[in-house]
């Protein structure tokens, strides 16, 4: 069981360490190009290490407590993530805030779902192993990273491929219904 939280920790901090990375470039890229799906992926990767730290936290606790806790910060992560995307969506849509398109913030997201895949896959296996909730929790986190990198690829490949600017904020409204079932199953 100590081998199985120990190699869980070193998946969480791996996840801290490349979100940092992916961070920074998504949130330059959608800066630079004014993309929704881009800025909302950059932030999901800052709520991401949020997360990861918090897990950390509530996975070396034997505290229930600190474990319940570590769960309520996560999935408050998610709703703020929905509400951003929810106004900056609504905001670009309704004044016709069209997006540049980016072939770099294409390949972001393509190379995220190649590593943050198989973090997701292997941190839930072991969060249900462990029967550690805070561990699930924090997979599921790493995990709708990888759905928004599909959801940026439709939007801003879309843009970038037809220059139909549209589908960047709608491919982002796309992910708010998952973001509120998690927020619901976690808080």
């Amino acid at each position: 069981m100590n081998e199985a939280l120990n190699q869980s920790k070193k998946l969480i901090v791996l996840t801290i360490i490349y979100n940092f990375v992916e961070g920074i470039v998504a949130l330059y890229l959608g800066i630079k190009n004014n993309s929704i799906s881009l800025l909302a992926f950059g932030f999901d990767s800052v709520i991401e290490i949020t997360a990861s730290l918090v897990a950390i936290w509530g996975v070396s606790s034997a505290n229930k407590n600190v474990a319940r806790k570590s769960e309520k910060i996560i999935s408050y992560s998610f709703l703020a993530l929905a509400i951003f995307i929810f106004i900056k969506s609504a905001y670009d849509l309704f004044n016709t805030t069209k997006p540049e398109a980016t072939l770099l913030g294409v390949i972001l997201a393509t190379v995220s779902i190649l590593v943050e895949g198989p973090l997701s896959y292997k941190k839930l296996k072991l969060g249900k192993k462990l029967n550690n909730q805070v561990l699930i929790a924090e997979a599921k986190e790493t995990l709708f990273c990888l759905n928004l990198s599909i959801l940026v690829i439709l939007g801003i490949g879309l843009n970038y491929l037809f220059n139909v600017w549209y589908f960047d904020p709608i491919a982002a409204l796309l992910m708010i219904p998952w973001l509120i079932h998690e927020f619901n199953e976690h808080r």
